[in-house]
């Protein structure tokens, strides 16, 4: 091998070696968001609906302050069928974190517990700024008070950041 074909492979050897690899961080923690939601209920039969959601979320709460979702808000959207208490349907979000970055967030409803609330997975699937290569997602239960319309939604999370 001749002198300037061994300079460039040691170059490019040493190049790739010398670039530390991005740190990710993740944050396991449960939270909660709460906002006012409003739906629109289509009775098929008894014990048979389609319902057209829409939450607005005024403030989502994490147990560590640092979590990047702690103080983001925005709507969600989404459609659920419920047939004699089991839930199906799905939605998506966009919030907007509270360094305005925006976060994209699909929902997945899986059921109904024994108090009414809605029950499924979550998962980011993109957004600005630090969320373009963000993953992760968990499990929702969100109890809406069909009066007033406020709602709480516990989540649990795994979300890692690069």
């Amino acid at each position: 091998m001749n002198r300037r074909y061994l300079t460039a492979a040691a170059f490019s050897a040493l190049a790739a070696y010398s670039v530390p690899a991005a740190a990710e961080t993740t944050w396991d923690q449960p939270g909660k968001g709460m906002g006012i939601s409003s739906s629109t209920v289509t009775e098929i039969a008894e014990n048979h609906m389609v319902m057209q959601i829409r939450s607005d979320y005024e403030s989502v709460e994490m147990e560590d302050e640092s979590h990047p979702m702690q103080g983001a808000a925005g709507p969600c959207f989404g459609a659920v069928e419920v047939v004699a208490g089991a839930a199906d349907g799905t939605g998506i979000c966009a919030f907007t974190d509270s360094a305005g970055d925006t976060v994209v967030l699909h929902w997945t409803a899986k059921g109904m517990d024994g108090s009414g609330a809605l029950t499924g997975d979550w998962e980011v699937s993109g957004g600005t700024g630090k969320w373009q290569e963000a993953k992760g997602g968990g499990e929702f239960s969100s109890l809406t008070d069909p009066s007033s319309g406020q709602f709480v939604n516990t989540i649990t999370s795994s979300v890692t950041l690069p």
